[in-house]
């Protein structure tokens, strides 16, 4: 059950209504660069805590950080951001914006959070396709009857020099045949081809294998760990989360913001 919490209602102005320059920025680029933050007071952290648990027993309250505003704080709860102050009674609902800096702060927390260590991913686990040289890598949980999953690899396609890890993850609340595809890919002799050509020209390996497919349920058990919500969800080797399709000019612009 939900928790609901007492809100403010804050009017947000965005900054591309200030300057247009700024709507076309991609916040994902400013990941390595913050807003100095003070350290809460072990006096005030506990006051905090105190009248979240009093006011809100029954909150699962992720973790508590500074902002840059004096006396509010970040609260993260569930998969959101909501900022309050040390009595714990109302809570801003919205974006924290740096004006000077024209950076959207609370989008920026969010893709910190939401990053992941990609060295723990099981590799495994995915089909392996490597484009050119390889030299970058991208790591992808995606749905073989998903149609935005398809469109991204029409984009991906079109990118060169790039290892892809697919992690085959079928969701058959949505596609009923996604896991069979997805059986039928893995169990092919070349799985790479098969899966391009599934995806790409939608032609399905004239001969499979008998092998073992658990490693569909563990892909599903995988997504539910990383709190995957939709195909295709992409994660750069730095950890960067993408969620859905993504055009190949976008994908190549996220890719030169992962530090070499």
């Amino acid at each position: 059950m939900k928790i609901l919490l007492p809100v403010i209602t804050v009017l947000t102005l965005h900054l591309s209504l200030l300057n247009p320059a700024f709507a076309q920025k991609d916040y994902q680029s400013n990941l390595n660069t913050s807003s100095i933050k003070p350290q809460i007071k072990s006096t005030e952290r506990h006051l905090l805590e105190k009248n979240l648990a009093k006011n809100f027993p029954d909150l699962q309250i992720n973790h508590i950080e500074s902002t840059p505003l004096s006396g509010i704080y970040e609260i993260g709860v569930d998969d959101r951001l909501v900022y309050t102050d040390t009595a714990a009674q109302y809570f801003f609902v919205s974006h924290l914006f740096d004006f000077k800096q024209q950076k959207n702060l609370t989008e920026q927390r969010l893709q910190q959070l939401s990053k992941i260590d990609i060295q723990k991913l099981p590799l495994n686990q995915a089909i392996k396709i490597v484009k050119g040289n390889g030299s970058r890598h991208l790591y992808i949980l995606s749905d073989p009857d998903c149609p935005f999953c398809q469109k991204l690899e029409q984009e991906l396609s079109q990118l060169n020099n790039l290892t892809l890890y697919i992690f085959p993850y079928p969701i058959k609340e949505l596609h009923p045949n996604a896991e069979q595809t997805a059986k039928q890919i893995w169990c092919a002799p070349d799985r790479a081809a098969a899966w391009e050509n599934y995806m790409l020209r939608k032609q399905l390996p004239a001969t499979t294998t008998a092998c073992n497919t658990e490693v569909l349920a563990q892909n599903i058990k995988l997504g539910k760990q990383l709190k995957i919500t939709s195909t295709p969800t992409l994660f750069l080797a730095d950890g960067q989360r993408i969620t859905g399709a993504r055009s190949s000019e976008e994908i190549e612009a996220l890719l030169k913001t992962v530090p070499k």
